[in-house]
């Protein structure tokens, strides 16, 4: 068979010895018994395929539980899974493609110059912010999801309110002077390639890139049919049952679709893969011409790491030994100091990766240039921390048999016990500082704190009323949506919180924010007003510690005192459909 850019496959290093071979596979084998399958039940994933790639080969494969939590169907190397964020680099290929038609535009160019509309609120930005600073997540603004993203699995903003919804973004850092994750950013990159391209998204990426490379079966508009080999979606609960849930088809026709919307099985992602090595060594003038440009470093992921941890276009790149997988959830689940060193006590080795979470999907991919290697790892759950991350991590220690490997299922164990003691934790505090100020209680009755609350763009509204069950209560309605609804509890003074518990969140279909800032709403009350039912103007939502403290604010709409289901907009009839590491 001739490779894909029309190169034999002689250009790749002969057959390796086969004694080698069968040690690296029984390795592999080994690892899925004593590793990838106890992280799988440890971490609540309902079903795993797992695809080696060596020397150019694949020489193994592995799966692992089920499509459905509950069925009897097991997974394998064709089954479908959303590989999420791992949909950027195909999205990067898409830009520097096009970009070679159009002279007049480069990485560089600023966005407003191909979006007028594209205008940042800190003008310092205006005219600045490019299309490399968005695709390598170096643009100085906050990549908050609060607007689009909630639960359950429904986005909450059309697609075209990108534009005006990224233009209000919170500035937390110059320009291309921090590494800060920005799904936005990859939105507005799809919205480039559907102008350039004069076509959708995905038409755009089957026709100029998967189809070209023999990836038949990914997809960012899947059309799954009940007999379907696909992955259903789930998310863990606490002690670590797998919930079903409805994620399928989340990012579809979104404005996220660029940003983490494919669909793909092992057997595309390992041909993906295999198409990437051999584009960095063997340029040609197929699809992916442009690699040598997309792995190669935009921005350091943080300070300490400037020689060693570099973001580039929808790629880490970093040279092992070293702490990897700090583009998903684990570091934030433990200590730095406490992250594993892949390839401890090895030789120097060039690692390039992404992990990729949907909802209800989460995934890897570590590509190795030296030896032409890959392993992909796709999973069909939000688990209890970044399984997939641990399971490719495992198996690349089996792979190049690393001196001194980490105890992985040691390492799923302790972030899934931070995980879910994090997030329980911001309740139970809450709870503490209600017993700690006994009698406090809000500084108006709770009626003058209903209304509808509009965000600065006037494209997402919160429902601010009583509570149908608890009258002691608020309850707060993301969009006014029946499904997007919270109890709000009072706090202190004129602050109440929202906080869930683990299985609260798993069960409404979130993806847990483990940051107590983020829960608490701030009414503001002006004094010396007449009306009491007029004090209450505006609140403070969705803070983050040490980013964005101060959080968003939301104005309370004028003549919205009664409560907000009384409005027509408050409800899921005749209102706009508004539409959300790693």
């Amino acid at each position: 068979m001739l490779s894909l850019f029309g190169l034999p496959w002689g250009k790749w290093p002969l057959p390796w010895p086969l004694k080698r071979r069968e040690n690296v596979v029984e390795r592999l084998h080994q690892t899925s018994i004593r590793s990838a399958r106890p992280i799988c039940e440890i971490s609540g994933v309902a079903g795993m395929s797992v695809g080696v790639l060596h020397h150019g080969e694949v020489i193994f494969q592995d799966n692992f539980g089920l499509r459905a939590a509950g069925g009897n169907l097991a997974p394998d190397s064709t089954t479908m899974y959303g590989i999420g964020s791992l949909t950027k680099a195909f999205t990067a290929v898409a830009i520097t493609n096009l970009l070679d038609h159009r002279p007049n535009m480069t990485l560089d160019t600023p966005v407003d110059q191909i979006f007028p509309d594209f205008m940042p609120l800190d003008e310092r930005l205006r005219g600045q912010v490019s299309l490399g600073d968005f695709l390598s997540h170096r643009s100085g603004l906050l990549g908050d999801l609060s607007f689009a993203l909630q639960g359950p699995f429904e986005c909450l903003l059309p697609k075209e309110q990108l534009l005006p919804t990224a233009s209000r973004l919170k500035t937390i850092a110059p320009n291309r002077r921090l590494w800060s994750y920005n799904n936005w950013g990859y939105g507005i990159a799809g919205a480039v390639i559907e102008k350039w391209s004069g076509k959708s998204f995905a038409r755009y990426l089957k026709e100029s890139i998967l189809d070209p490379l023999g990836l038949q079966h990914t997809t960012s508009q899947p059309a799954f049919q009940p007999r379907d080999n696909f992955a259903n979606t789930h998310t863990a609960l606490c002690d670590a049952t797998p919930l079903p849930v409805n994620g399928v088809y989340f990012f579809k026709d979104t404005f996220f679709e660029a940003a983490g919307g494919l669909y793909s099985n092992v057997d595309d992602m390992l041909k993906w893969a295999k198409a990437v090595l051999l584009a960095e060594t063997s340029p040609s003038n197929g699809p992916l011409r442009n690699v040598p440009v997309i792995i190669s470093n935009q921005v350091p992921l943080h300070e300490p790491s400037r020689d060693s941890h570099f973001y580039g276009l929808g790629w880490v790149r970093t040279q092992l030994p070293s702490v990897v997988g700090l583009q998903g959830d684990n570091p934030e689940l433990l200590p730095l100091k406490d992250l594993p060193i892949l390839g401890a006590g090895g030789s120097p080795m060039m690692m390039y990766y992404h992990q990729g979470s949907a909802m209800g999907y989460y995934s890897a991919l570590f590509l190795f240039p030296e030896t032409e290697s890959a392993i992909v790892v796709l999973t069909n759950s939000i688990p209890l921390n970044d399984a997939a991350d641990w399971i490719a991590q495992a198996y690349a220690s089996a792979l190049f048999n690393f001196p001194e490997p980490a105890d992985y299922v040691a390492l799923a164990k302790a972030s899934r016990r931070n995980k879910v003691t994090a997030l329980n934790g911001i309740k139970s505090k809450f709870d503490e500082m209600r017993r700690k100020h006994l009698g406090n209680r809000p500084r108006l009755p709770l009626q003058s704190y209903w209304g509808i609350y509009d965000n600065d763009a006037g494209n997402f509204f919160i429902d601010i009323g009583q509570h149908p069950e608890n009258k002691s209560s608020l309850q707060l309605k993301f969009q006014g949506k029946e499904s997007q609804a919270y109890e709000l509890r009072h706090l202190l003074d004129d602050t109440f919180e929202w906080a869930l518990t683990y299985d609260e969140s798993a069960r409404q279909e979130r993806s847990p924010i483990l940051d107590p800032m983020y829960y608490k709403v701030r009414f503001h009350v002006e004094s010396n007003v007449e009306n009491a039912a007029k004090h209450v103007t505006s609140f403070q939502w969705a803070g983050i510690t040490d980013v964005a403290p101060d959080g968003i604010q939301m104005v309370r709409r004028s003549g919205s005192r009664a409560h907000a289901s009384s409005w027509n907009g408050g409800n899921d009839h005749g209102q706009v459909r508004f539409i959300g590491n790693q």
